[in-house]
């Protein structure tokens, strides 16, 4: 990675619009140097930094954070959602974590790949300059985050022991993208013809298939899949019980949205996410309210304002979740996710190819459950764009990040899912 060569997702736009959500929503642990830098940066009350509080945290044996406020604002954040550091020295001297988001930066064959966390609500409705026009600066974020990096990652295997080069990533890097880039279907074909060969990839093994043999097979198995779903008329098939109980956990633990407050929350929070987690996992009464992001309630308004939940029954019925707009949504999200390897391997706990991948697709149908939820407390009986926009920010929070979404015990129930054949049925009934 001496070179720092990036690979820039060409169909990203993003530009920071102060909407203070990433400065509320994160706890962000510095380096001894960051320590060091703003504790000689000399800050005072006349700063408007808190008197009433020390501005670094520790946190453990060597380890600190920043500080946050009693609103749960960190303590370098003013009142008009901007950072004191970035104001008073410039935007190098904030910490690294700080700079860094809402990008993500990944290895792929000895370069890095650039994605992008759409928790981020301008990310998500793909506001600002082209991404690929701010190579010069995330080339200096680049240098700065593998400066004191010598490993070298290893590409991740596809499933099980069964491995191959970097090169031959790429070949199912552009399988998967070539197949979310067909506009001739809707997105939910396009993600199940991919869920259908996989299933063959999981069967095989790539001892002998490599390079141009690969690329014929996987050839091979995208034309298969486009045969046997030549359109849109995809049979739609209830998940099963244990499907829809699995399914829920999932989404559960993608809603659920630690900060600040819960950390200081103390037994009696907990408490109560034990029992909202309880409450999705059985479909018991009506859906729990979960706490939003701050970001999203500014950006597209609160979904929990509303005087009473729906049941979770009330989510089972279609709400028009295929149309073009929430398609072209989803679509660029599960390229950019592709493209910047941000589903598998040292991105996503190092699961393999094939699990990664079906822990992106399940995605798809939690975000669109979120979206009926939002739809609903708003007495709206079909979906709209904003609902799917800030259900995807709120669970792409945790995506790939929460240490619970990528415990062996998540990765165990996408393999049930699997082998019950439920994530077709989960991506077909819940996009209805």
């Amino acid at each position: 990675m001496a070179n720092h060569t990036l690979i820039l997702p060409v169909i990203q736009n993003w530009s920071c619009h102060n909407c203070g959500g990433c400065c509320r929503e994160h706890l962000i642990e510095i380096t001894d140097a960051e320590k060091k830098r703003i504790e000689d940066q000399k800050w005072t009350t006349a700063d408007g930094t808190p008197a009433d509080r020390p501005l670094i945290q520790q946190i453990g044996r060597g380890r600190y954070r920043l500080a946050h406020q009693d609103d749960g604002a960190c303590v370098f954040l003013d009142s008009n959602g901007l950072c004191r550091i970035h104001a008073k020295f410039g935007e190098p001297a904030k910490p690294l974590a700080c700079r860094v988001y809402p990008y993500a930066f990944h290895p792929i064959s000895g370069n890095l790949t650039i994605s992008l966390r759409f928790s981020c609500p301008s990310v998500v409705q793909n506001l600002g300059q082209r991404v690929v026009e701010q190579k010069p600066d995330l080339l200096q974020l680049a240098k700065l985050i593998t400066a004191d990096s010598q490993k070298s990652f290893e590409p991740p295997a596809i499933h099980g022991n069964q491995k191959v080069d970097w090169a031959d990533i790429q070949e199912f890097l552009t399988a998967f993208d070539e197949e979310l880039s067909d506009d001739s279907v809707n997105f939910a074909t396009r993600l199940m013809r991919i869920l259908t060969w996989l299933e063959l990839v999981e069967q095989s093994t790539f001892d002998k298939v490599r390079g141009n043999r690969l690329k014929e097979y996987l050839g091979v198995l995208t034309k298969a899949s486009r045969k046997a779903q030549p359109d849109n008329d995809l049979p739609v098939l209830k998940p099963s019980r244990i499907g829809r109980i699995l399914f829920r956990m999932l989404v559960a633990q993608l809603l659920r949205h630690d900060t600040e407050a819960t950390a200081r929350g103390g037994l009696s929070t907990r408490f109560g996410l034990l029992r909202a987690g309880l409450k999705f996992t059985f479909a018991i009464g009506r859906v729990p309210k979960f706490q939003e992001s701050v970001s999203v309630t500014k950006v597209f308004g609160g979904s929990t304002d509303s005087k009473q939940s729906p049941r979770f029954a009330d989510l089972e019925s279609p709400y028009n979740g295929r149309t073009n707009e929430i398609d072209r949504l989803m679509t660029r999200y599960f390229r950019v996710k592709i493209q910047g390897l941000h589903f598998c391997g040292a991105a996503n706990f190092d699961w393999n190819l094939v699990d990664g991948f079906r822990s992106l697709a399940l995605m798809y149908p939690a975000t669109l459950y979120i979206a009926r939820l939002r739809a609903s407390r708003q007495q709206r009986p079909q979906l709209e764009l904003s609902d799917v926009q800030a259900a995807l920010a709120t669970l792409d929070h945790n995506y790939a990040y929460s240490p619970a979404t990528g415990s062996a015990s998540a990765l165990q129930r996408i393999r049930i899912l699997a082998r019950l054949q439920q994530v077709t049925a989960l991506c077909g009934w819940y996009t209805q």
